[in-house]
């Protein structure tokens, strides 16, 4: 797959995986599924004024509350891109400054968002989010659901920015199914899943 300018985009995830291509090739190579082309920008898009969306947590819209006030998270679902965006809206005057802070892209199958949640590393409100590719290589004994757990912190402008220390752990990522005819299971699926492991098992929590 030839690079483009939103490979050279890419933040910590990127590096991550491109510095393990020889553990993950055999996985890859055999379909056409690749973590290295493009996952999530830190700061994936441009600022806009846009209309406020109502917090309707069934339609994929929260409160932000945890992270700033009145603010309102939203997964937003590109389906003629095959992609999924997060966005921040914080309020300004009748409308809300809006933000894309992550952008999951098509990758062999399209993204989902399985949960949206938040968690408190040191002492900081973090959104978690739980996105996994379907993957489809019975032919090659690899198939099922690939998962990446992602957080996003606060950063110094009133927005979001990938926390790379969640993002890049090993236990954040993995596959749930079977990998070259051997079955494997991904522990972190569901948010008391991460919640437990960043309460007992994570030297950087809170």
């Amino acid at each position: 797959m030839a690079l483009t300018k939103d490979v050279q985009r890419l933040t910590g995830l990127h590096r991550y995986w491109g510095s393990r291509k020889t553990r993950i090739f055999n996985i890859f190579a055999q379909f056409a599924f690749s973590l290295l082309s493009s996952v999530s920008f830190a700061q994936a898009s441009r600022e806009e004024v846009a209309a406020c969306p109502v917090v309707a947590p069934s339609m994929g819209i929260f409160s932000g509350d945890t992270v700033y006030k009145n603010s309102i998270i939203a997964i937003e679902d590109d389906k003629e891109r095959h992609q999924i965006d997060l966005s921040l809206y914080v309020p300004l005057g009748d409308k809300c400054k809006k933000t894309s802070f992550a952008k999951y892209s098509l990758e062999g199958g399209d993204p989902n968002v399985d949960s949206l949640f938040f968690i408190a590393l040191n002492g900081e409100a973090n959104v978690f989010a739980i996105v996994h590719w379907d993957v489809n290589s019975r032919g090659a004994g690899t198939f099922g659901k690939y998962y990446q757990i992602y957080a996003y912190a606060p950063d110094h402008h009133g927005g979001l920015m990938e926390n790379e220390t969640v993002v890049n752990s090993n236990e954040m990522t993995g596959m749930d199914g079977y990998q070259d005819g051997v079955q494997m299971s991904f522990a972190y699926k569901n948010a008391g899943a991460i919640r437990n492991f960043y309460k007992c098992g994570a030297a950087f929590c809170k």
